[in-house]
Parts: structure tokens; sequence; C-alpha cells
């Protein structure tokens, strides 16, 4: 599932693979994938109320806001990331707001 979060997104010549997957993994995907049309709130409520997206989502940030990671990058770019991911946590309802 991990390694499907980003596929509509990223590699949208992919998209229609993942409705060979099980239900749960693709309504999970679904969660998981920005779209224009659905508000920031939306998409982190969304996420929010799916366990396994939810799962998904705080690994993901995890990853992408790591120290040891965030290091290689300019200083700006570095915390406007870092702020993201912040705002993101708080979203959720994984940080106090």
């Amino acid at each position: 599932m991990a390694w499907l979060h980003d596929v509509v997104e990223d590699c949208p010549e992919f998209a229609a693979e993942v409705s060979t997957f099980p239900a749960h993994i693709r309504t999970a995907v679904a969660c998981l994938t920005r779209r224009a049309e659905v508000a920031p709130a939306a998409y982190y409520a969304a996420i929010r109320a799916n366990p396994l997206a939810l799962k998904v989502k705080l690994a993901d940030i995890a990853d992408n806001s790591d120290p040891a990671r965030l290091q290689y990058l300019p200083a700006d770019q570095a915390q406007r990331l870092a702020d993201k991911y912040a705002h993101a946590l708080q979203a959720l309802g994984v940080v106090p707001a």
C-alpha cells in the first residue's frame, strides 16, 4: 500500500493499475491522492477517517520530514517543508492546534 500512495499523482500512466487492488487499498489510495477539487481540510479529514490511509500518510510525513534527509536541502527549503509537514500533522489531528 505504501508504494501506491503517490501513484495517481506522480505516475498517472499507471493510475488504472490501482483498480486491480482490493477495495480497501483503492479507497486508501483515493484518500491519499490530492485533487484540485478537494479542499485541504476535506483531504485531511478523509485520511483521518481511513486507518490505512492515515498510517501511510504518517509514515510518508515521517520519512519526508526526517532531519537526516532535510539537512541536505537549502535551509529555506528545509524550513518550508518542515512547516508543511507540521501543518499536515496538525490537520491530521496528530499534534494539538
